[in-house]
């Protein structure tokens, strides 16, 4: 049996339609750092035998909510489009499908014009397309410990496209809450410690099970040449040179909003030496909510989905090793599939250690060889 009960309403919650809800498919996030954001998106198909598809409007805000006792993944979508699967006689079951957007793929379809964007750290930059008016009421922007400032500009194009500038310049990461958008910079990043719930092989109290995992190795993500374009100043470019004399040359370009070429020159130094190597991996996994211990799946869900704190210890075992690994991930992007039978989660994580920087006296990134010294 299913541990999580999902919910689908809108109009604050007035208007359900649980009931008609066959079947949920939900993506977030992105699936390595170095990724822009795109947007997600939930995909929601209904019994549809009445109708009642036909009087829910386009753009409708519908809220998503999947609970497990005080643990919940709850998040806004805004519906984008409709399909009709019509029964083509007397009986049997028509549907319909919702395609809605998450805050990220519906600001890729809100386009700023001429807005000036005055010089600020990036999240409170970020927060300016909310309280000037161009993004829509119903569309919040929290911001967390911005650790770069972006240049001031005259911008045109969509809410999205800058959205992911200020990341290549801030080089910390987004999620979605409620009808919120909350971007974590890299100094917020910093005070993050693990969440208690770990991932792991096994289920217990304070461990989620994977039932498939993958380890990545770097591939595209590894870089020792980095090039960062600033808006409207010189391009900077970094080279590791031990890396390039060890494996050769991978180069990496990104376009920025730095506000000055120092700030863009530690920008690509960051690059240049944090992804040198071309055997650190990033994971993958899945797991069901069937599989897991009742006390790890809602302490799971409360610390990853129902704060801003996305760092997770991963245990894991590789191939003839007599005891297992750990490591310190940040989650990324995720996938989520809800039948009748189960909610499986499909979860993709980068280390911890290409958001660090040195911190003095900090427990887990005040340690020497382990930690980047920042920008």
């Amino acid at each position: 049996m299913p541990k999580m009960t999902w919910t689908v309403t809108a109009d604050g919650g007035a208007t359900s339609f649980t009931s008609r809800v066959l079947s949920l498919n939900i993506t977030g996030g992105r699936e390595q750092y170095l990724d822009t954001y795109s947007g997600g998106q939930c995909v929601i198909t209904l019994n549809n035998n009445d109708n009642f598809a036909a009087t829910v409007e386009y753009g409708k805000m519908l809220t998503v909510k999947g609970t497990y006792l005080a643990g919940d993944f709850n998040c806004h979508f805004w519906l984008q489009k409709i399909t009709y699967d019509d029964y083509p006689g007397d009986t049997g079951l028509s549907t319909v499908t919702f395609t809605c957007a998450d805050f990220i793929s519906r600001a890729g379809r809100i386009q700023a014009t001429n807005f000036v964007i005055a010089q600020d750290t990036c999240d409170n930059q970020l927060d300016t397309f909310s309280s000037s008016g161009i993004l829509p009421a119903d569309m919040g922007v929290i911001g967390y410990g911005s650790g770069s400032i972006a240049s001031g500009t005259t911008y045109t194009g969509t809410v999205t496209n800058y959205l992911n500038f200020l990341v290549t310049t801030e080089r910390g990461y987004c999620f979605l809450e409620g009808n919120a958008l909350q971007f974590i910079g890299r100094n917020y990043v910093s005070t993050l410690a693990p969440i208690a719930t770990k991932i792991g092989r096994t289920p217990s109290t304070t461990r989620i099970a994977y039932q498939q995992f993958e380890r990545i190795a770097a591939g595209f993500e590894f870089i020792n040449t980095a090039t960062v374009s600033p808006n409207g100043l010189a391009s900077q470019t970094s080279t590791n040179a031990t890396s390039v004399s060890t494996y050769g040359p991978a180069f990496y370009s990104s376009s920025t909003v730095d506000y000055t070429t120092t700030q863009a020159s530690g920008n690509a130094d960051w690059i240049a030496n944090n992804f040198d190597d071309p055997t650190q991996e990033r994971f993958t996994c899945s797991f069901s909510d069937v599989a897991q211990n009742s006390d790890a799946l809602e302490s799971w869900l409360y610390e990853c989905f129902s704060s801003n704190n996305r760092t997770v210890n991963f245990e894991y075992r590789p191939p003839n090793q007599l005891s297992d690994y750990s490591q310190d991930m940040v989650m990324e992007g995720y996938k989520i599939n809800v039948t009748p039978e189960q909610t499986t989660f499909d979860l993709s994580f980068s280390p911890l250690t290409y958001y660090q920087f040195f911190t003095l006296n900090s427990s887990t990134l005040g340690i020497l060889d382990t930690s980047r010294l920042g920008w």
